[in-house]
């Protein structure tokens, strides 16, 4: 979570360090790319770098926070929206999906998460979740079962990554969605 000094930047040199870290989380992965450049690009010293965060993670969950929608919950408003039904929110859905996924300026920030996460980021990125936004990670609900939820989760996670593995566009991502909700739909 960044920390108070962060937050109490200019809007200027707030809205610059985002900048600078959409850029590199973009472009390279949170394993690839460090703090000594970004400080660089930042024109900053490096213990400016730790007044604002705890370290290039929590650099990293900040921009993934700002810049990047949590599909997840797209999901689930989707699925209530739809009384539910959870044809109707799949298909609904695929659409809304390829509209992030393939949006010019976060295009690369979703690459590099879904080729470069792991097990050991997504508790880390839980924990962030629950000390910054408690109670937004909960994807329970009490009209569907979780479940459920986690195996259609895992299916669309691995569909986008295949997107950015096998360099989809967005009508041939659709046309794998589309398939694979076919299937879900109908059984494999």
């Amino acid at each position: 979570m960044p920390k108070n000094t962060f937050y109490n930047l200019p809007e200027e040199k707030k809205s610059r360090v985002v900048g600078v870290l959409k850029e590199t989380f973009s472009a390279k992965s949170i394993y690839q790319a460090n703090v000594k450049e970004i400080v660089e690009k930042l024109d900053i010293a490096r213990g400016s770098f730790y007044k604002y965060f705890e370290d290039i993670e929590d650099a990293y969950f900040t921009i993934l926070d700002v810049e990047t929608a949590d599909i997840h919950k797209l999901f689930l408003s989707l699925l209530e929206k739809n009384n539910f039904d959870i044809h109707a929110a799949l298909e609904a859905y695929g659409n809304a999906l390829a509209e992030i996924l393939f949006e010019p300026d976060n295009y690369g920030l979703y690459k590099n998460r879904y080729l470069n996460w792991t097990p050991d980021l997504e508790g880390k990125w839980r924990k962030y979740l629950q000390e910054f936004r408690p109670g937004e990670d909960d994807f329970s609900t009490s009209d569907f079962d979780r479940d459920r939820l986690e195996f259609m989760k895992a299916a669309v996670h691995s569909l986008i990554q295949r997107t950015y593995l096998e360099a989809w566009d967005r009508e041939e991502f659709l046309t794998h969605y589309n398939k694979y909700i076919a299937w879900l739909k109908g059984g494999i």
